[in-house]
């Protein structure tokens, strides 16, 4: 630059620049010199003073730009008096930054602060007491002290890659329980003022997107994919999608309208909840009871999916209002379409007993059994009809959920049909005997049983389902059998059919065409044949075997036989009899 350009540059302008030039050499150079670290005890005390909470502080140092303020590095906030060991919050760095007006009166007021890495722990014992209950003073929140530091309203607080976690202490040895674990969030709050009586004033936003967590009993991390959180006038607003492990994508929104009453809304949807995945991530957790005292809601929402997948078998269109308690769940009603007709539950889970204890009230009501069925391979074709069921149930959430299942209830499959319905078993027996005595021709005539109703109770325990009477009234006759079919799917029956020749006689009918050969060969008229059978194998194979004992049959006069003077009732023969001599 030459000597003229230089004298074009008025005096005011080269002051001004002169001053900066000295600002940026001073405000490089000077934090070298300031003795920052010996105000590390007043900061330290003024906080102590104001949470009553142990405090640590490392190194301070002092920097004037981009604006006055200082670091502090590994600052630690301990747990209160008598509460488990450990620190409510430990930050790697602690940048302040100072108001100028303040100052320039000799006073250093906080004007914005950014935690770099906090972990903060939040804790609740047996007791129902918290770390993070701050004892509300009559007194301002300012704290003064001779050097003039004030802790106060803070205008801006930064916090950068947030560790979160959420525990419970329980037992003598106060063991820490986690049960909420949340990385990688960032926030900025405003307005903040350290007076419990000021907190709607504070404000706060946070992206979402990135930030992941783990859940007590559930392997795998919960990842938000999108979101955002708002706190402004003591209402906090959030939306935002994510993955709930391989177990759902979730999309919702959680409203709580006052911080201080603490009741959240929520509204949670998917578009596919994998009913087998939740059972496989799904694990044991050490048992955490809920504190003593009395129960509060604190939040209530509804839940959505629109498919609900517990292989094969689907449901639609499932809807529930849920309630959470400082002592236990609810979900009622859940409702849903299922096979075309409808599925309802309502459940509880008490945090009080441990573990934790579940029960649900089930009902369905017109269910179309065969194309339910239809969706297994090994099922397809088995039955079809019209079900309903009725059911209580008990068990303990964890791992071994299945196994764990109590209950009672019962049910009914009406108006349907067992295609290609083979007697099987003993009733093969029969159509041996009928093959021999006609010389070979004919056998048990295939077809299908029509039956009007198969109703039943049922029982739940040891991973089986288990019924002491079952009763089937088809369209050959009736069966009685009892027994249980395991979660595994294997089958273990045993019952008696009686088997009743029809009034028209006709030979498409498997029993009508035994009874008549039977009747040809015992001058009477065979009424009806009870079969004891057992089944066995699973649901893809099963196995239907003869039972203990022998056939039996019911026979009476032939319409060309003279009858005794007094009507006698129907006599009951073993199927070996026919070969006995008449």
């Amino acid at each position: 630059m030459h000597a003229t350009e230089v004298k074009r540059i008025p005096r005011w302008a080269r002051f001004l620049l002169a001053l900066v030039v000295l600002i940026l050499l001073v405000g490089l150079v000077a934090p070298y010199f300031l003795d920052a670290d010996r105000y590390r005890s007043t900061i330290a005390s003024a906080i102590q003073e104001q949470t009553g909470r142990a405090v640590t502080i490392g190194k301070i140092r002092a920097r004037l730009l981009p604006r006055v303020g200082f670091v502090i590095e590994n600052f630690t906030l301990g747990n209160p008096a008598g509460f488990a060991e450990g620190n409510l919050l430990a930050v790697d760095a602690i940048r302040g930054g100072l108001s100028w007006g303040p100052l320039l009166s000799g006073e250093l007021q906080l004007h914005s602060v950014v935690l770099v890495h906090p972990r903060l722990v939040l804790l609740e014992d047996d007791r129902g007491q918290t770390n993070y209950d701050f004892p509300t003073k009559k007194k301002s929140a300012v704290v003064s002290s001779s050097s003039g530091f004030r802790l106060a309203d803070i205008a801006g607080i930064r916090l950068t890659d947030v560790d979160v976690t959420l525990a419970r202490v329980t037992g003598r040895k106060r063991a820490i329980v986690p049960f909420i674990h949340v990385t990688n969030l960032s926030a900025d709050l405003g307005d903040v003022a350290l007076d419990a009586t000021r907190v709607k004033q504070w404000s706060a936003d946070a992206d979402l997107a990135g930030v992941r967590g783990e859940l007590s009993g559930i392997r795998g991390q919960v990842e938000f994919r999108s979101g955002e959180f708002q706190l402004r006038k003591g209402a906090i607003e959030s939306k935002f999608e994510g993955d709930l492990g391989k177990v759902a994508r979730v999309k919702g929104n959680i409203r709580v309208a006052d911080i201080e009453k603490g009741v959240a809304e929520f509204e949670l949807s998917t578009a596919l909840l994998d009913l087998d995945q939740v059972l496989a991530v799904t694990e044991s957790t050490p048992s955490v009871p809920a504190p003593a005292g009395k129960s509060e809601l604190i939040a209530r929402g509804r839940l959505a999916a629109d498919r609900i997948r517990f292989a094969p078998y689907e449901a639609t269109g499932a809807k529930a209002e849920m309630r959470v308690f400082t002592d236990r769940v609810e979900i009622w009603p859940v409702t849903m379409v299922l096979y075309g007709g409808s599925l309802g539950i309502s459940a509880r889970a008490d945090k009080r007993q441990s573990p934790m204890r579940f029960s649900a009230n089930i009902e369905a009501r017109s269910i179309d059994v065969g194309k339910m069925l239809a969706s297994a391979p090994g099922t397809r074709g088995k039955i079809t009809g019209t079900g309903e069921l009725t059911l209580q149930v008990f068990g303990s959430l964890g791992s071994a959920v299945l196994n764990s299942l109590t209950g009672a209830g019962n049910f009914a499959v009406r108006d349907g049909r067992l295609p290609s319905f083979n007697l099987g078993g003993a009733a093969q027996a029969l159509a041996k005997v009928q093959q021999i005595l006609t010389l070979g021709q004919g056998g048990l005539p295939s077809g299908e049983t029509s039956f009007s109703a198969i109703t039943g109770d049922l029982a739940l325990g040891g991973g089986r389902i288990s019924s002491n009477r079952i009763h089937v009234d088809a369209s050959v006759g009736t069966v009685d059998m009892r027994g249980s079919f395991g979660f595994d799917q294997t089958l273990s029956y045993d019952g008696q059919a009686v088997l009743i020749r029809s009034s028209s006689g006709g030979v498409n009918n498997p029993v009508d065409a035994i009874t008549t050969v039977l009747g040809g060969v015992m001058k009477q008229t065979v009424g009806r044949i009870t079969v004891p059978f057992a089944i066995r194998g699973t649901f893809a194979n099963p196995k239907i075997q003869p039972g203990r004992g022998i056939p039996t049959i019911s026979t009476a006069p032939s319409p060309g036989q003279q009858q005794p003077a007094q009507q006698q009732p129907p006599k009951k023969k073993s199927i070996f009899d026919i070969f006995k001599k008449p």
